[in-house]
């Protein structure tokens, strides 16, 4: 782009060859070209003081809509009128101007993010929200007008483009995203940043398929039958093995995911001061990240009632690392004093598992043993892996049961079982 000023003449404009250059001094009034075509683009900064942002307003295409003489007298009018009314230029020419929000789309949802979603979600979800909003403005730019994206003015079209545009591969990330405009949209509507029934997200695209959730084949649980361990011999042998000669702590954190049953976000920053030597048991802290509870959920600590299996693991993790905060104390963590949460995971990937087992999955194999292998109940596995079920729906005003009895017996008979099949602590 180029500052320099000559004053155009349209047969000048014609030759000119550059990339942009002003009209004619101070107008504000810039000649653009892009391939083959010239454009003009007027460019004034709103609110009209230093913090003002700079605002492009499309013009018309240079002979096919306009000549230059034409252009800078609807560029005149569209300047003149924004500064009579302190209104943003955007507005000019709209009907019931009046009534229509100068706000744009960025700043209504970083608003909406920062008043309405941080308070009520974790920080890990407002970041991970953020940058959604981040990948969508890259397409419609800080500059458009949330009132532009109405239903009436065909702000359904440009949405669904934009998320084809941007999501065409990732149809999960797509309509979360929708999603989450939907939130903005409903929130712009009760802030009258737009008319009422003019949301554009308010339904689904037909289109979608990110609701259907696609289940993992990242597991071998489904080799593991009545009569058949599968093939949870060999993984062990792996795990055992350690060919990848991964580190003493890595090694130690995988069977320690192996025997107490949790996702690795927990066993990664797990906390010698979680260990309740009296009852035998570790309390997890309801916000802890690898839980999943809600922001707001202070009463739901998570406790994995421990074995002579894991207090024996234990003991030799205390012994590298007792003098830390945590178990799992690491400096190869970029960001954490402890191991990552995909270390765990990157590990069954380096003993060759990549594809066949993932650490998440790790739950299906623990699921189906137990059914296939045991008289546990369901619901007793379902609440030591960590999930919250039972919670939900009219059952949750009344059940308070823990199980932590029949959690405990099963906890001793997975320690058992996972060393009957070779794992060596």
């Amino acid at each position: 782009m180029t500052s320099t000023y000559f004053a155009n003449t349209n047969t000048k404009i014609r030759k000119f060859k550059g990339k942009s250059c002003s009209v004619q001094r101070q107008s504000g009034l810039y000649v653009i070209k892009k391939g083959n075509s010239k454009f003009f683009e007027g460019r004034i900064r709103f609110p009209f003081n230093s913090s003002g942002k700079l605002i492009s307003i499309p013009i018309g295409v240079f002979e096919r809509d306009v000549l230059l003489k034409d252009a800078l007298e609807k560029w005149y009018s569209i300047k003149n009128w924004s500064k009579e009314n302190n209104k943003n230029p955007k507005l000019f020419g709209k009907e019931e101007e009046e009534k229509l929000s100068d706000k744009t789309f960025k700043e209504v949802a970083l608003e909406y993010l920062e008043e309405v979603f941080k308070p009520k979600n974790k920080e890990r979800t407002y970041q991970d929200r953020t940058n959604k909003i981040n990948q969508m403005l890259r397409f419609i730019g800080d500059e458009k007008l949330i009132s532009e994206l109405e239903i009436e003015k065909d702000g359904r079209k440009y949405i669904s483009n934009m998320l084809k545009t941007l999501f065409h591969d990732s149809p999960v990330q797509l309509t979360r995203c929708r999603q989450l405009l939907n939130q903005i949209f409903n929130y712009a509507e009760d802030e009258t940043f737009i008319r009422p029934n003019q949301n554009p997200v308010l339904k689904k695209f037909q289109w979608e398929t990110g609701n259907q959730r696609k289940i993992s084949d990242k597991t071998f649980a489904k080799t593991i039958t009545k009569n058949s361990w599968g093939m949870l011999p060999e993984f062990i042998q792996s795990v055992n093995e350690n060919a990848c000669n991964a580190s003493i702590i890595t090694d130690l954190a995988t069977k320690a995911h192996l025997l107490m049953c949790i996702r690795t976000g927990v066993i990664s920053c797990l906390e010698w001061d979680w260990y309740n030597s009296e009852n035998d048991e570790w309390i997890i802290p309801s916000q802890t990240s690898g839980l999943k509870r809600k922001k707001d959920d202070l009463s739901n600590d998570h406790v994995i009632p421990s074995t002579p299996e894991i207090n024996k693991l234990m003991a030799k993790v205390r012994e590298i690392t007792g003098w830390q905060k945590y178990c799992f104390y690491s400096l190869g963590s970029k960001n954490v004093p402890h191991l990552g949460t995909e270390t765990i995971n990157d590990h069954f990937k380096n003993l060759g598992w990549k594809d066949k087992q993932s650490a998440h999955q790790w739950r299906s194999v623990i699921t189906t043993s137990v059914l296939e292998k045991s008289d546990f109940d369901y619901e007793v596995i379902d609440r030591q892996l960590g999930r919250m079920g039972h919670i939900n729906g009219t059952r949750g005003h009344y059940d308070r049961s823990s199980l932590l009895d029949k959690r405990r017996e099963f906890m001793e008979w997975w320690s058992k079982t996972l060393v009957k099949q070779g794992l060596i602590i």
